[in-house]
Formats: structure tokens, C-alpha cells, sequence
């Protein structure tokens, strides 16, 4: 049975449980895209390799530091530092970024406990999939219960764009119904092949002449009390004393034994995926040397690749998230954002330093011979923000 054979029987059992699931769809009669509505935190927590990815960079951006320039007007900065009661600054950041990168969007309840009270003020995710929106409000779940509040007591944030027909936004997952689904299907399938590994049929040979037909393990002999039993039996004991009876299967005739999952004995289930695994870490800008399948990852490729990730992924998260919070809070002190703690942002800051020399010194020699004037090259250094418009 050749393997593409396998998986056209589409659908295969876990032992005697009702879990089942669909094989790889090389039919092509399934939607690649997952519909409008789709509940993508949900899709999220159930994919292992969406789940790493997603939680992988919500977990480097709860690393940042926030501050502000203003030393006597931080209420923002002190919120978000403390944005409710149930959680900390890093819990609701991870949370945060879980909702946006799964959904492509998410929503912050700002809940006053006493209206219009800064200190009584709560910044609380919102779990998109439990969103349903009306003309003037809208509906959700939050710690069990059922809360509807109006749009203006609510901020949107987007991590690509907004629904064309709804206020909701378009997840990253969209296209990716296939790789998801096929990503999954191999962890069953690896559990399927685990599961059957080492399973053994025990069988005597089987003959018959003219005088003698062979009865198998079919034959009676006695136990040590006189009672009589069949060999077959005999042995399912000795089988079980030795907590063997569920891994040895014993057969009273000779039978001719074909495992099932033979072939797959063999497969390498992360490779077959191996290109579904890739366009997932290419939808969200994550370096595959980041995850277990990153081949000959080595120490200075990773670093390469936390650096990748902070300026695509991780600093454009988080000036979101605080851009709109300042917007929304212009009389409570600017938020700024702080990774200098973290090593990736050294090494950035190293290579901008030395590019900007390099503009510096080109920039120069263009003003030394005259081709540009002292204005242009100030106005020059401005425009790639090496130079402070003040």
C-alpha cells in the first residue's frame, strides 16, 4: 500500500477512542481558506506550531520597559504597568498579542469603576472570538459572564487591516486553513504510529498431513492445580502477570499478519510538513531557526534571527499598542517603549550606529565637493532620523 494509498482512507482511529480525524485532503474539494467567523484563538491553541510561533513573540514583547519623558505626568505609563486588578503588565501584554496575532485584531475594554475616575480605570483584552458586534455596541464574554458596552468604551486595534464589512480584522490565519490542518494531522498521525509501535503477533506454524491436523495453541494442557486450559490461554496469563497483554497479541492458528501501520513505521511526519510548517513561520515573519525545525541552526544565525524578528515583529507590535493608547489618552503622559535591556536590541543598535556612520561619511563627501548644500545634508540626516528636527 504506497503512503498517498494510506491517506486516502481518510479517516483513522486512536485505539478503541472516538478521536478521529480527516487524512492529508489531496481531493481538493475542501475550502483553503477559513470562512468568515472563524474563532482563530481557538484555532490557535489547538495547533501546536501556531501556538509556539504566536506565544514565542507575545512572549518577547512582554519584555519591554516602558517609560516617559515627562517624569511629573506618567498616569499612562503607571496603567499599563498596572492594567487591572487580575493581571500583571507581562500577562496582559502576552494575552494582548495573542488576540491580535491570532484574530488579526483584538479590543481593550477601558471598565471604570467609577465613570470617569482615572484610578478606577481597568485595561482589559477582549477575547475576539467571544465578540459579537451591533449598530452601537457590542457583546462579549469575560470572566464568565456576558458584558455589552458601547464602542466608545472600547479601543480597536489591528495587526494587518480592518473586515472590509465588519469592524473586525483579517487574521494572518486566513489562508492558511490547509497548512494548519495538514500540521495537525501529523501529530495525530505520529501518535497513531507511536501507539502501534512494538505491537507483536505470536502465532505457532501451522500444518496438517493426513494423519495429524494441527490443533494451533488450540490444545489443552494442565495447570499446576489439575484444571485444564488451552496453551493459548496459558500464555495470555503469563502474558498479563507480566503486563505484556495489551503490547503481545497471541493467535491460536497460524495466521498470515499484515500491520496496517507498517508503513508508517518509517514516515517522518515533520517532514512531510515540513513546507506547511514554513509558510506559518513566513506569515508571521518568524525565523525557522527559531523553532526546532531550523536546520544547522547555530548560535550566530539565531542571534541573526532574534534580531529579524525584534524589527519586523516585536517593536512594530508594541508601538501598536502604545501609539493608540497615547491617542486615546493624549492628557495622561506619553508612553515610550524600551528594549534596551534585551541583547537583540544592543546588536541592533550597533548595526544603526555604523549605518549611519556610513550616511554620515557618504553625505560628507557630497557636501565637501559641493554637490549638495549644508541645508540638504542637514534636511538629509533629518529624513533617515539621524539628526533630532529640533
Amino acid at each position: 500500500m504506497a503512503l498517498f494509498d494510506f491517506f486516502k482512507r481518510g479517516k483513522f482511529s486512536i485505539k478503541d477512542e472516538s478521536v478521529k480525524f480527516d487524512a492529508f485532503d489531496i481531493s481538493g474539494d475542501k475550502e483553503v481558506c477559513y470562512p468568515d467567523g472563524t474563532k482563530y484563538v481557538a484555532v490557535q491553541e489547538d495547533s501546536f506550531i501556531v501556538n509556539t510561533i504566536i506565544n514565542q513573540i507575545a512572549k518577547r514583547a512582554s519584555n519591554v520597559k516602558f517609560t516617559s519623558e515627562d517624569d511629573k505626568q506618567q498616569q499612562l505609563v503607571d496603567k499599563i504597568n498596572n492594567p487591572n486588578e487580575h493581571q500583571t503588565k507581562v500577562e496582559f501584554l502576552k494575552e494582548f498579542c495573542i488576540y491580535l496575532l491570532s484574530s488579526g485584531y483584538t479590543v481593550v475594554w477601558k471598565k471604570y469603576k467609577s465613570f470617569g475616575v482615572w484610578d478606577s480605570l481597568e485595561l482589559i483584552n477582549i477575547n475576539p472570538d467571544t465578540i459579537t458586534e451591533g449598530k452601537t455596541s457590542l457583546t462579549f464574554e469575560y470572566n464568565g459572564k456576558t458584558e455589552t458596552v458601547t464602542y466608545d468604551q472600547v479601543v480597536y486595534f489591528y495587526d494587518i487591516r480592518q473586515h472590509s464589512e465588519h469592524k473586525a480584522g483579517v487574521s494572518r490565519l486566513k489562508p492558511l486553513k490547509s497548512q494548519v490542518e495538514n500540521t495537525k494531522n501529523a501529530q495525530i498521525a505520529k501518535g497513531i504510529q507511536i501507539a502501534n509501535a512494538g505491537t507483536t503477533i505470536v502465532s505457532p506454524k501451522s500444518y496438517s498431513n493426513s494423519n495429524n491436523m494441527d490443533e494451533g495453541l488450540d490444545g489443552l494442557v494442565p495447570d499446576k492445580i489439575g484444571n485444564q486450559k488451552t496453551q493459548k490461554e496459558a500464555m495470555e496469563e503469563k502474558l498479563t502477570s507480566r503486563g505484556l497483554r495489551n503490547r503481545i497479541i497471541v493467535s491460536s492458528k497460524g495466521l498470515d499478519a499484515v500491520n496496517l501501520s507498517a508503513q508508517l513505521n518509517n514516515v517522518k511526519f515533520h517532514e512531510i510538513v515540513e513546507n506547511d510548517i514554513l509558510a506559518i513561520c513566513d506569515a508571521y515573519t518568524f525565523p525557522p531557526e527559531l523553532t526546532p525545525y531550523g536546520k544547522n541552526a547555530k548560535f550566530d544565525n539565531k542571534e541573526l534571527a532574534e534580531i529579524s524578528l525584534m524589527e519586523s515583529e516585536i517593536i512594530p507590535l508594541v508601538e501598536n499598542l502604545i501609539n493608540s493608547l497615547n491617542s486615546e489618552f493624549p492628557e495622561r503622559g506619553e508612553i515610550q517603549m524600551s528594549f534596551n535591556h534585551i541583547n537583540a536590541m544592543s546588536l541592533i543598535e550597533e548595526r544603526i550606529q555604523k549605518t549611519n556612520g556610513t550616511t554620515i561619511d557618504q553625505l560628507s563627501v557630497l557636501l565637501d565637493k559641493g554637490i549638495i548644500t549644508q541645508d540638504e545634508f542637514r534636511k538629509e540626516l533629518i529624513n533617515k532620523k539621524i539628526l533630532s528636527d529640533e
